[in-house]
C-alpha cells in the first residue's frame, strides 16, 4: 500500500469521525428534550469512541507499516537502480563481446584469406623460380652455343677475309694474265656465269653442293678482221689455286700465250665461226661435285686467252 492510499484512508476515517462527532453533538442537543434516548446515544457514543480508538490504533499501525514500506521502497528503488545499472553494464558487455566476436570472426576470415593468398603466391613464386631456373639453364646452353657460333663466325670471318684477300690477289693476277694473254681487241666481254641445280639443271644456285650444270656466255665485239673465221673456243674452269676442274672426257688443247705454247684442260671446246660481233654460249653438265670457294671461268682460243671471270660458291 502506497502513501497516497494511506492518506485517502486517513481522510475517510477523519470524515467519518467528524460525521460521528457532529451526529453525537446533534443528539446531545436533543438530549435535553429526549432523556430516554440520551442513554441509548451515550452507549453509541461509547461504542463510537471505542471504534475511534481502534481506528486510530489501526491508523498508527498503518502509518508504521507505511513508513516501513517507504523505507523498503527506497531500498528496493536503490536495489532496482543498481540492478538496472548492472543490467545495462552486462548488456553493454554482452554487445561488446558480440561485436568483438564478430570482429574476431571477420579478422580470422581475412587472415585465412590472406594466408591462402600467401600460400598461392608462394606456390606461384616457387613455380616461377623453377621456370626461371629451367630458362636460365636453357640460356646457359644457348650462351654456350652462341659462344661457339661466335667463335665459328669469327673463324668464318677470318677465313672469308683470307678468301677475300686471295680473291683480290687472284683478280689482280687474272687482270695481269689477261692483259698479258689477251689479243688486244680480240677479247670476250660481258662474261656471265650461271650455276644450276636440280635434275634438269634449271634452278640458279650458289650452293656448291647442289651445282649440277653451268652456263657461260660472252660477247665478241669489234673483232679485228685477221681473227675472223672458224677458230676453236675453249671453256676452262679452275679453282682458286689454278687447278683445272676436269670432266669424265676432258678436252685437251694448246694455246699460244706470250709466244709460248700452253697446255689446256678444258670442260668444253668447239669450233666457232668468229664474226665481227656475236654472243657465244657454253653449257656444260658437271661430272664432279664442287666445293665451296672461289673459281675462275676462262675463255681461250688457239691464239690465247679471250677473258676470264671469278665465280664464288658457298
Amino acid at each position: 500500500m502506497n502513501k497516497q492510499s494511506l492518506t485517502i484512508l486517513a481522510v475517510i476515517l477523519a470524515i467519518l469521525f467528524l460525521g460521528s462527532l457532529f451526529w453525537g453533538i446533534s443528539r446531545n442537543s436533543a438530549a435535553g428534550e429526549l432523556t430516554a434516548e440520551n442513554t441509548e446515544l451515550s452507549g453509541e457514543v461509547s461504542q463510537l469512541a471505542a471504534l475511534r480508538a481502534t481506528l486510530e490504533a489501526q491508523v498508527d499501525s498503518l502509518g508504521a507499516v507505511y513508513e516501513s514500506a517507504v523505507a523498503d521502497n527506497e531500498s528496493l528503488q536503490g536495489q532496482l537502480t543498481e540492478a538496472q545499472e548492472t543490467t545495462k553494464r552486462a548488456l553493454y558487455d554482452m554487445r561488446q563481446a558480440q561485436k568483438s566476436r564478430k570482429n574476431d570472426n571477420e579478422v580470422a576470415y581475412k587472415m585465412r584469406v590472406e594466408i591462402e593468398d600467401l600460400i598461392n603466391a608462394r606456390a606461384n613464386l616457387e613455380r616461377s623460380v623453377l621456370e626461371l631456373e629451367a630458362e636460365n639453364q636453357e640460356l646457359r646452353k644457348a650462351n654456350v652455343v652462341l659462344r661457339q657460333d661466335l667463335s665459328d663466325a669469327k673463324t668464318a670471318a677470318y677465313n672469308f677475309e683470307k678468301k677475300s684477300e686471295n680473291l683480290e690477289t687472284m683478280a689482280q693476277t687474272m687482270e695481269k694474265q689477261i692483259s698479258e694473254m689477251t689479243l688486244g681487241a680480240f677479247k670476250a666481254s660481258a662474261i656471265q656465269v650461271d650455276m644450276y641445280s636440280g635434275r634438269k639443271g634449271t634452278k640458279v644456285t650458289a650452293d656448291a653442293s647442289r651445282v649440277r650444270r653451268m652456263n657461260v656466255s660472252f660477247d665478241l665485239t669489234n673483232v679485228p678482221d685477221k681473227y675472223l673465221g672458224v677458230r676453236p673456243i675453249y671453256l676452262v674452269l679452275t679453282d682458286q689455286s689454278g687447278t683445272p676442274i676436269t670432266s669424265e672426257n676432258p678436252v685437251r688443247a694448246k694455246a699460244i700465250v706470250n709466244g709460248a705454247e700452253m697446255d689446256l684442260i678444258a670442260l668444253e671446246g668447239r669450233d666457232v665461226n668468229v664474226e665481227k660481233n656475236q654472243r657465244i654460249s657454253f653449257t656444260h653438265d658437271l661430272d664432279v661435285k664442287l666445293t665451296a670457294g672461289a673459281y675462275r671461268a676462262q675463255i681461250f682460243t688457239d691464239l690465247g686467252s679471250l677473258g676470264a671471270v671469278a665465280v664464288n660458291l658457298r
